[in-house]
């Protein structure tokens, strides 16, 4: 699936570097001027870039596509630009032990959550469903649930 970074549609087609995505964190957490981010910061950013992996990879709305750790600030990963800035605000809030990671982290897991659901399911409603199909017939005669949404079709 080919999505577009409605972020940073001026720096790529497809998905920001995390160079670019890194920028947008630390201006938005407002601590210093993007500018002089050192390279040791930057190194930090690529771990923090690395924690989000792991979380969308694990994550249970990740469609399992192969997803590499970052290596260096140029590069790019099939995150949404969204969820990685919002992630990388997280971290950085955590990491600065700034009262701001409380609002952030909030953030970060509606952003992860959302997105993710989006893009394995589009705009459906959360539905609950019986996985096992019960034991009253009206939970399975001629039905099927989606195992994705819960959506049940006839």
């Amino acid at each position: 699936m080919t999505e577009t970074s409605n972020t940073n549609p001026h720096v790529t087609d497809n998905f920001a570097p995390l160079e670019t995505m890194t920028l947008q964190a630390v201006r938005r957490f407002g601590d210093f001027a993007p500018g002089t981010l050192s390279g040791d910061a930057s190194l930090m950013f690529i771990e923090f870039a690395n924690m989000i992996v792991d979380e969308v990879r694990m994550h249970p709305y990740w469609d399992g596509t192969e997803l590499d750790y970052y290596e260096h600030m140029s590069e790019t990963r099939p995150v949404p630009d969204t969820i990685m800035i919002a992630g990388l605000l997280f971290h950085y809030s955590t990491q600065q032990a700034s009262d701001k990671a409380e609002s952030y982290g909030a953030q970060f897991i509606r952003m992860i959550n959302q997105e993710l659901w989006r893009r394995i399911n589009g705009n459906t409603k959360i539905q609950m469903c019986v996985t096992d199909n019960g034991t009253n017939p009206r939970n399975y005669t001629g039905k099927s649930t989606d195992k994705n949404n819960g959506t049940v079709k006839y």
